[in-house]
């Protein structure tokens, strides 16, 4: 397989397309490769930048043609990941942990955002407060999704004891319209997949965060094949240089990266709310990413510390005895050169997340 070079300057220029094009040494491109792409879910506002990304031609500069797939959730795409259907994709943190558990061989290679959002959503004028108004109550919740399963974790945290509450198993194509036609008092779910449905058809919502409780809860991460990874380490170092410069080109570039979505993925405008629902996505995401990891140390730089407490989150609620634990240094690898935004260019993109922190506490 052809080993593609290729190299980075550590912080970009202005937010421009000239600055980002000019932070990155592109190699001289012999052949082209297909490469396969999974998203964790369908392509909504969290998943804008690798469309993005594609079109600005990031990936195709480095001998990429990029193939995007929607997926089915991260632990069917961690699945499909492993079984070689797809080279490369995203995956929340804690289903790649568990199916790292299970033996998969899959290797982690960067950090895209520093918190799922998982948590549990209450309408803005329900008079549930604070988890301890939750006794009593009635919450949704799908049983196959990424973040039911640590539900019981947020709940000690919090002091709630589960046995007071009443959990009731939700088909994930209703779990929305479960909580805004009032059938549940609220629901569990992640904030940046419920929340853009609920605002965007007039339901105000808010979702209590079970990071707020100090559980760490690491976004998506980019995944590839053991196989891949260990037989071309420049295809992979190059999916993440393309990855990263989507992310930094869509952060800087709101607008017109959700423009450039919907012209890559046209069906996804035809309903009449689709750009309140791409852009509170978009927010979410931004909101999602602007943490100090991201800010310091730079985009892609994930802590080797949380991923381990995120591997004892699953190993104590999710694993079974078989499983065996995941060492991190065994899967995960930090970006040679995380990707460091500017001073100016964080405050700008800080500067804009105030009506999405209404959101989530």
């Amino acid at each position: 397989m052809q080993n593609l070079n290729v190299s980075r300057r550590r912080v970009l220029q202005a937010g421009t397309a000239a600055g980002l094009a000019a932070s990155f040494a592109m190699p001289a491109i012999a052949a082209t490769r297909t490469v396969k792409f999974t998203l964790p879910w369908l392509a909504q506002g969290t998943s804008v930048f690798p469309f993005v990304g594609k079109q600005k031609g990031f990936f195709s500069s480095r001998g990429i043609d990029l193939q995007i797939s929607r997926g089915f959730g991260s632990l069917p795409a961690a699945q499909a990941i492993a079984a070689g259907q797809f080279d490369f994709g995203l995956v929340i943190s804690a289903p790649l942990v568990l199916m790292l558990a299970k033996g998969l061989p899959l290797r982690g290679l960067a950090t895209l955002d520093y918190d799922a959002l998982m948590g549990v959503g209450v309408l803005s004028s329900s008079p549930i407060k604070s988890t301890a108004d939750l006794v009593g109550k009635k919450i949704g919740s799908v049983p196959a999704s990424a973040d039911a399963p640590f539900f019981p974790a947020y709940a000690k945290r919090m002091g709630l004891d589960v046995g007071k509450v009443s959990v009731i198993d939700v088909d994930p194509k209703l779990l929305e319209r479960t909580l805004s036609s009032g059938q549940v008092d609220a629901v569990t779910g992640v904030a940046s997949s419920s929340l853009p449905v609920l605002l965007s058809t007039g339901n105000p919502a808010r979702w209590m965060l079970y990071s707020a409780s100090g559980m760490p809860t690491y976004g998506t991460a980019v995944v590839g094949s053991k196989q891949v990874v260990d037989a071309d380490p420049g295809l992979a170092k190059a999916m993440v240089d393309g990855l990263l410069e989507s992310v930094a080109y869509t952060l800087n570039n709101p607008d017109e990266s959700a423009e450039i979505f919907f012209k890559e993925v046209p069906e996804a405008g035809l309903a009449p709310t689709s750009h309140d629902f791409i852009r509170i996505g978009m927010g979410l995401h931004r909101f999602a990413i602007t943490k100090p990891e991201a800010m310091e140390k730079g985009l892609g730089y994930g802590d080797v510390k949380t991923f381990d407490a995120i591997t004892d989150l699953v190993m104590t609620y999710l694993a079974s005895p078989d499983m065996k634990r995941p060492s991190v240094e065994s899967w995960y690898t930090n970006p040679d050169a995380p990707l460091k935004l500017s001073a100016d260019q964080w405050s700008k993109i800080s500067s804009g997340l105030g009506e999405y922190r209404n959101y989530v506490t």
